[in-house]
């Protein structure tokens, strides 16, 4: 099989004496929308900031095309486009001012043209001079999806991307997910809305004690049937009868 494009390989995450991610193995293909299951406190938003350069490993390495991914160089981070719990938008600066600092940090060439079509691509008013601060929950989470597509990253690391988009929101990012998807890019999600992530998802990673318990196709799955493996793959690890 030809090697995946974003690998991750023997990766391992500690906290003190707590292991979060262990000897975790994951190979993702362009095309591919992966979401990423897993009971909480299961790693999956960690596995999601060791792959974008955000934690370092406590063993293993990521790879891209390859290559281990230096992440103290800018244009490895440029490769990703990130949605996490945290919005990290400036709240006293609008939505375009937003984007066009980011823009800066990128060192993305974004004309008023672009900014104003990035905007719309989410359902966001391109004039709208309204500080963020004072934007809906749902706004924000628009406004964090344009900032993850604006360096036109290869692969998209999104964490509950549906939270506070109503279901308008939800179709629109599910639009833009099909987009991403039909260009190329990764797509890597975890969320707990399957209803939504069934209609586009090409494929499910159960992570389950530290590691990627099985990757499987979506192969038009029902909700029932996601859930009944889902369980399956996560169910604890039963301990053996002592004599």
């Amino acid at each position: 099989m030809p090697e995946a494009n974003l690998q991750a390989r023997a990766v391992s995450k500690r906290y003190g004496t707590q292991r979060v991610l262990d000897q975790l193995d994951l190979s993702l293909s362009p095309g591919q929308t992966v979401c990423l299951l897993g009971p909480n406190g299961a790693g999956k938003t960690t596995l999601l900031r060791v792959l974008a350069g955000l934690l370092r490993p406590t063993a293993g390495e990521i790879r891209l095309d390859g290559a281990p991914l230096d992440f103290t160089h800018s244009a490895a981070r440029r490769q990703f486009g990130l949605v996490m719990h945290q919005t990290y938008l400036y709240e006293q600066l609008s939505g375009p001012e937003n984007l066009r600092f980011y823009a800066n940090l990128y060192q993305v060439d974004l004309s008023e043209g672009s900014l104003q079509a990035l905007l719309r691509r989410v359902g966001l008013n391109p004039t709208r001079p309204t500080p963020v601060r004072a934007y809906s929950r749902g706004m924000k989470q628009r406004l964090t999806i344009a900032r993850a597509l604006l360096p036109s990253p290869r692969i998209l690391l999104l964490d509950e991307p549906y939270t506070g988009l109503d279901m308008q929101g939800c179709q629109l990012l599910n639009e833009l997910l099909q987009q991403e998807r039909a260009q190329g890019r990764i797509i890597l999600a975890t969320t707990h809305e399957l209803s939504y992530v069934l209609q586009v998802a090409t494929h499910f990673a159960v992570l389950a004690r530290g590691r990627i318990a099985e990757l499987f196709p979506n192969d038009e799955l029902s909700l029932d049937a996601l859930q009944s493996r889902y369980q399956q793959l996560a169910q604890p690890v039963k301990a053996e009868a002592r004599p």
